[in-house]
């Protein structure tokens, strides 16, 4: 399965969108009250087939109380049923701790369409039902225009609408296109480095540094904190502080396309990439905020999905190896303070930067531990 991500243009018809995501609302919202009732008068839990089968006499019965749950498409009014089974499931499977919530109607939310219903079309032959064309998309007789910015392969299995904070709506395409990530290995490996000063330091002399998202929006993230607080709930002023608000989380979270870009450099670079153990709790107490807007463990579970997907290592030595104070060059343990940013050995006279004598430890100790073979080891040279 192949799954891409493209944002709708905003135009004055997604309010009609902003209906059916309002649609599933009630949908999840109803039957999840119905389960609870069920729960209180002590009678059993129904699975999806039950729900779906209720669902359908509902409409039936009652076609004037849920005239509009018509106006969502079937398929995807049973997929908001099936997502309500199954977090009743991870319930019971003790995988979550606490049964599904009722949903806020402020808050965004999503649905899924008709996987047969959306195949490539041509827009001359006037095709009005499900389609797919060129930068548009057919969503239940109305067509929306979308930004291409990749090309869709195979054929079209889900498509997901979802809203965000600020109102715009992007359209997730699933499709059974297989994406061939085997490439020609580089025959390198390297050790990385992380720190508070660089994010990373490579094995083989390269910092990368992360710039500070939160650190540098903070000032403006609490003043709309501060007028968002202020203003009167359901009015016109509280919702234009919500989106401003909203806007500055966005801003925030570019850390997250930085992580991805970041990831794919390194996995693309090296075959083989090994990293410290890293004890996140103990240096948030010591540097608080800085180490959560860095993000390291959430990096770190990108770089190993890309390599995952393309076939690459990622290994983790243990957390208490000391890879700072030895010299990589002569095994020489120094006493280091952590203000001491470059050293020099005394047995051997080399002169060491403290990040890239750390990334060369941590290769060497990854390399020795894993058994790696057939791989050129990146280590920068000495001064």
């Amino acid at each position: 399965m192949y799954t891409t991500l493209y944002k709708l243009f905003r135009a004055p018809r997604n309010r009609n969108l902003k209906r059916k995501t309002w649609i599933a609302h009630t949908i999840w919202n109803y039957f999840l009250g119905w389960q609870r009732t069920r729960y209180a008068l002590g009678l059993p839990y129904l699975s999806y087939k039950e729900m779906s089968r209720e669902f359908t006499i509902l409409r039936k019965s009652h076609p004037d109380m849920f005239a509009h749950w018509r106006e969502l498409d079937s398929w995807a009014a049973r997929q908001v049923l099936k997502r309500l089974d199954e977090g009743y499931q991870r319930l019971f499977k003790k995988i979550a701790k606490r049964p599904p919530k009722f949903r806020s109607f402020r808050k965004p939310y999503s649905f899924t369409m008709c996987p047969s219903g959306y195949k490539f079309a041509d827009p001359v032959a006037g095709d009005k039902g499900f389609g797919i064309y060129n930068d548009h998309v057919t969503i239940m007789g109305r067509t929306y225009r979308f930004n291409l910015s990749r090309p869709i392969f195979g054929n079209i299995k889900t498509v997901t609408i979802k809203e965000d904070a600020l109102g715009d709506f992007y359209m997730s395409v699933v499709t059974n296109h297989v994406q061939s990530h085997i490439k020609p290995m580089t025959g390198h490996a390297a050790g990385f480095d992380m720190g508070i000063k660089t994010m990373l330091t490579c094995s083989n002399g390269r910092p990368y540094e992360s710039p500070h998202f939160y650190t540098e929006s903070v000032n403006e993230v609490r003043t709309a904190n501060r007028q968002l607080s202020t203003k009167q709930r359901g009015s016109q002023n509280r919702e234009r502080a919500r989106q401003h608000h909203a806007r500055m989380h966005r801003k925030v979270r570019q850390r997250e396309d930085h992580h991805w870009k970041l990831a794919l450099e390194l996995v693309r670079r090296f075959d083989v990439l090994f990293f410290e153990t890293l004890n996140l709790d103990g240096m948030k107490r010591l540097w608080g905020r800085k180490v959560s807007d860095i993000g390291f463990y959430a990096f770190l579970e990108k770089v190993k999905w890309q390599a995952k997907k393309r076939g690459k290592r990622v290994e983790c030595i243990d957390q208490w190896q000391p890879t700072t104070p030895i010299c990589h060059v002569c095994d020489t343990c120094v006493s280091l303070e952590l203000s001491d940013r470059t050293w020099t050995c005394e047995h051997c006279n080399t002169h060491h930067d403290r990040d890239i004598n750390a990334a060369i430890n941590i290769l060497k100790v990854g390399a020795s531990t894993f058994g790696v073979e057939n791989v050129r080891l990146a280590i920068a040279s000495c001064p």
